[in-house]
């Protein structure tokens, strides 16, 4: 141990260097390059803040309204003055402001209880028009201004965040519909959002959402589209979340779809008898002015290996919910009940449809075609054949509502078909379908490559062939 003179209380100083670097553990060599890597992570540090403040410094001179946020953190006599606030204005100046730029101001929306912050929703005129002629071009936050205008008679309010709003595609409002999805790919006409409202029901997330809505009639169906906006009062700004389309004219809404206690955003695209609903999750991510998003559970990639689990998923995006969830509900069972909660996801996703086809199903219909549909699509094959032979006077009926499928009915036949190949019910469904389609020589020669095929579900096709085309005769088709 060594040891010096302090020079000026004359006291021996004691160094401990070279003691401690002999009793280290670690050889002369890995000290070194331990250091090293020590040195080189500080470096790397200190230049990853000064690019991030040199990045900051060139915002705050070209565009401070990219990093508004530091006045989150900012006392209020150090916050930044960001121009594109401009001065604090009562709410009957924002109003004329927005009348001066020949613009509406549409009816204001309150962020928090105290309405010290709301919504302001800026609206234009359409040319032309003759119903619902104001459409939402932009959303401006306002914040109660409570510096020096806090003695102000009035209350003065500053610009914190605005978002401009596009119409939605058309293309995007029809997607949904098969029959006008493949007429329509190429349409790019901007239609307009003329209704913007809270959205209703309560979620875990703190914050505001918001829905903005159009209406489109094509043919039978009164489409309502639109966006789901979220306000987050941690970070004052405005987020577009979500856009969305639906052929029932439904508005988006929470409900519990998946086991934990977060709800969940459904959308209802449900076109006549055939359920389709899109569900978003709300997930976390890692960003500052975006902390959140709205995840879509899908049906793929399956969640987990598990060729039982994956074959459940192909019969349901075949449209078989209720077969597939009693597939799920085995493997669950198989597993003890764990499933990994994305896998869980898919199950009661599923679920929701099953609830749907199910109740559809049970309900007794007047129509005997519309029975036979509600049926079929529920995979109860038997019961939808036994209502096409106790009733021949409709036959005509069902064989138009089998040839006016565009490919849902013969997509469930064959995923029914790769899951119970064997099974006379769906053999016979596949070739009624085909025969209306296609005519009788295709579902014959489609019946010839089927596995195994008894002679009396042959005969019974064939009479069923009569029935729904009594002017076509009918040939015989070897076992």
């Amino acid at each position: 141990m060594a040891s010096r003179y302090s020079p000026e209380d004359n006291q021996p100083i004691v160094d401990l260097t070279n003691d401690v670097a002999s009793e280290s553990p670690l050889p002369k060599n890995k000290r070194m390059k331990l250091s090293s890597m020590i040195a080189i992570a500080i470096l790397l540090t200190g230049a990853g803040l000064v690019l991030s403040a040199t990045w900051i410094g060139v915002l705050l001179i070209f565009n401070p309204e990219q990093v508004g946020w530091l006045n989150n953190f900012l006392p209020k006599w150090a916050q930044l003055p960001l121009s594109y606030s401009g001065n604090p204005q009562t709410l009957q100046q924002i109003k004329d402001s927005i009348s001066n730029q020949q613009q509406i101001a549409g009816d204001t929306i309150a962020l928090d209880a105290a309405e010290n912050s709301f919504l302001q929703p800026v609206l234009r005129q359409r040319p032309n028009c003759q119903s619902n002629c104001q459409e939402v071009v932009e959303l401006r936050v306002y914040k109660l201004e409570d510096l020096q205008y806090k003695t102000q008679p009035e209350r003065f309010y500053r610009l914190t965040d605005n978002l401009s709003i596009a119409g939605t595609e058309e293309s995007f409002a029809l997607a949904p519909l098969v029959d006008t999805a493949s007429e329509n790919q190429d349409v790019s006409n901007s239609l307009p959002l003329t209704e913007i409202k809270p959205l209703e029901g309560e979620t875990s997330t703190p914050g505001f959402w918001i829905y903005l809505r159009g209406e489109r009639q094509q043919g039978t169906h009164a489409i309502a589209y639109g966006q789901v906006i979220y306000y987050n009062p941690d970070r004052a700004n405005l987020q577009h979340m979500v856009s969305w389309t639906s052929p029932n004219g439904q508005l988006p809404k929470w409900q519990q779809v998946t086991g934990d206690s977060a709800k969940e955003l459904v959308i209802d695209q449900t076109v006549g008898l055939e359920p389709q609903l899109q569900v978003y999750q709300i997930k976390a991510i890692r960003l500052y002015l975006k902390p959140i998003q709205l995840e879509a559970i899908n049906l793929q990639p399956a969640a987990i290996k598990d060729k039982a689990f994956q074959d459940a998923l192909i019969v349901a995006r075949s449209g078989l919910w209720t077969p597939a969830l009693e597939k799920l509900k085995l493997v669950k069972k198989q597993r003890r009940g764990n499933l990994p909660a994305t896998a869980q996801a898919q199950l009661d996703l599923i679920r929701l449809h099953s609830q749907l086809t199910k109740t559809q199903a049970d309900k007794t219909w007047a129509s005997p075609s519309q029975q036979v549909l509600a049926d079929l699509i529920d995979g109860r094959w038997e019961k939808a054949l036994q209502v096409l032979q106790e009733s021949p006077q409709n036959a005509q009926e069902i064989a138009t509502l089998l040839k006016a499928d565009k490919g849902r009915l013969w997509k469930r036949v064959i995923a029914a078909l790769k899951a119970n190949p064997n099974q006379p019910e769906i053999q016979t469904w596949g070739a009624l379908i085909l025969a209306v389609q296609q005519g009788e020589e295709q579902a014959n020669a489609w019946l010839q490559q089927q596995p195994t095929m008894k002679t009396a579900t042959l005969n019974n096709i064939q009479s069923l062939l009569k029935q729904l085309n009594p002017k076509v005769v009918t040939t015989q088709t070897s076992p």
